[in-house]
């Protein structure tokens, strides 16, 4: 069974994507991690999926083993760092 998420991005995301949100589609079974990696391989940029992003689902942050349901909401900010 095939579903839809909305991905908003933020930040350096929003630059590699050249939009503010998406609308993706993917299987049934998806995590997290799926679509990350999904990302990743879409726009060719390793930076979705090298602990760099920050994932909100739904108003709650989410894990890599998160399941997704159809009609989700995801954003996706940049991991912020300092030195």
């Amino acid at each position: 069974m095939n579903m839809k998420v909305s991905v908003k991005f933020f930040s350096y995301f929003r630059q590699i994507v050249g939009a503010d949100q998406l609308s993706v589609d993917l299987d049934g079974d998806a995590t997290m991690a799926g679509l990350l990696n999904l990302l990743s391989e879409r726009f060719d940029n390793p930076a979705f999926k090298d602990d760099w992003a920050v994932a909100i689902v739904n108003q709650t942050k989410a894990a890599p083993e998160t399941v997704l349901k159809d009609g989700d909401s995801v954003l996706l900010l940049p991991v912020l760092g300092g030195g």
